[in-house]
């Protein structure tokens, strides 16, 4: 008893030990706090408590694979007689008779390898589920990192406003100073000084708000990720583009669609071998006790199929086939009408911001310096320098919207055709896990 105690200490230790080493992987590993879009994709498939709850279907589909691979088990039967009133047995001359019998199921319609391959059909159809919904997690985590993303470098155009507005609130307080220029000059910058601040502010709030949403998407609580990278278009092929419509057949959500489809036609096939009767082949023994006697038995049972003859399974499994189908071309269908949209909201993005950039951004350095020399010269207000300052911040604004829209409906065209993760130098997702 004394080694027994004393034995306890070690073995809570292995017990920790063991539990510690099946504690799944999300809860083991902490997620980085600055994370690009590859991260982001990476976290979404292999963290994120979404997806793990998911794959827990394939564990129940593996477990319906082992029941379908059964066999019957056997019956084992046992009974005594005895006489009334002490009188002998009217088939044996003795005092009591024991009986002992098995009864054996044969499944000779192939009921056994239909259910089996309806269960690995199943399994297949979960892993494709898995694999469908692991890319939709990937697509809005990719749209909630862009908009990280863009907010961040909102603030930080913001910043640089702030800062140029206090380096041009110096040049005018030394103007001033100097008689160049008046006092409704200083006053009017440092309004547009303090609006700007405020919206600084407002920004970081923004910021806060995009990461807390990035982390509830991921199912990650305490989690406040920042964006790294920058934030510029993904390089996507003009073919992948032009035949959109044929890679729905491939896309995850019709590939798990198609399996389901499988799954239910197999269960057709089980329901049709589950109709024919299971014969059983008993054996068995029968004996008496004062004086001995013996006697074998051999026999066959099978359920004679009058009343029910078990078609309501196999017009239900039939009408679950037909809606498998019908949902498989319908994800189809929408799948690929998601890949044309998005097709040409990229193709209209993409021109856009090309115009834009030839149009607009290039001239921003220059609009900033003939704006500034005007003013020095006292060729400019400062209401005509404020415009300019804020014309250059609204377009800068404006080419981080077009970029951010632009990249978010390239993650979500790769998500939904199941090239993203290819398209980010990542290993593709296999079965599911």
């Amino acid at each position: 008893m004394r080694r027994f105690f004393e034995t306890l200490p070690i073995l809570f230790t292995v017990l920790a030990a063991a539990l510690a080493a099946a504690a799944p992987a999300h809860a083991q590993e902490k997620p980085p706090e600055t994370v690009d879009l590859p991260a982001i994709v990476k976290l979404a498939r292999d963290v994120s408590p979404r997806l793990a709850v998911e794959r827990q279907a394939i564990a129940g589909a593996e477990a319906n694979r082992i029941t379908a691979g059964a066999y019957p088990n056997p019956t084992l039967s046992y009974g005594r007689f005895r006489p009334r009133s002490g009188q002998s047995s009217t088939l044996f001359d003795g005092t009591r008779q024991e009986q002992a019998t098995v009864d054996v199921p044969l499944l000779i319609a192939g009921q056994r390898s239909a259910r089996v391959e309806k269960a690995e059909r199943e399994l297949e159809a979960a892993q494709a589920r898995v694999i469908s919904g692991a890319s939709s997690l990937a697509a809005e985590a990719g749209a909630a990192y862009v908009a990280l993303l863009a907010a961040q470098d909102k603030s930080m155009l913001l910043a640089e406003a702030n800062g140029e507005l206090e380096r041009l609130r110096n040049v005018i307080a030394g103007r001033q100073a100097s008689g160049m220029s008046s006092r409704y000059d200083l006053t009017r910058i440092d309004v547009e000084l303090g609006g700007f601040r405020a919206k600084l502010d407002e920004s970081k709030a923004d910021i806060a708000d995009r990461a807390g949403n990035l982390a509830a998407l991921l199912g990650l609580p305490q989690w406040r990720p920042k964006a790294a990278g920058s934030l510029k278009p993904m390089k996507i092929e003009s073919t992948v583009l032009t035949h959109a419509r044929d890679r729905a057949v491939t896309s995850p959500a019709t590939v798990a669609a198609s399996r389901d489809e499988t799954a239910a036609q197999s269960g057709v096939e089980v329901a049709r071998r589950e109709r024919w009767p299971v014969p059983s082949v008993s054996a068995g023994r029968a004996w008496t006790t004062e004086p001995y006697g013996s006697a074998n038995y051999l026999g066959l049972s099978v359920e004679i199929p009058i009343f029910d003859t078990r078609r309501g399974p196999l017009a239900k499994a039939e009408a679950d086939a037909i809606t498998a189908t019908l949902k498989r071309e319908l994800t189809q269908a929408e799948v690929a009408a998601h890949l044309e949209r998005l097709a040409g909201i990229i193709s209209s993005r993409e021109s856009g911001l090309q115009r834009f950039e030839k149009e607009s951004a290039s001239k921003l350095p220059e609009l900033k310096q003939m704006a500034e020399d005007a003013y020095r010269l006292g060729r400019g207000t400062i209401l005509e320098l404020l415009d300019s300052l804020r014309s250059r911040h609204e377009l800068q604004q404006t080419r981080i919207d077009l970029v951010a829209a632009l990249l978010e409906a390239q993650i979500r065209f790769l998500a939904t055709s199941g090239d993203l993760e290819k398209n980010l130098g990542l290993s593709a997702q296999k079965d599911g896990k």
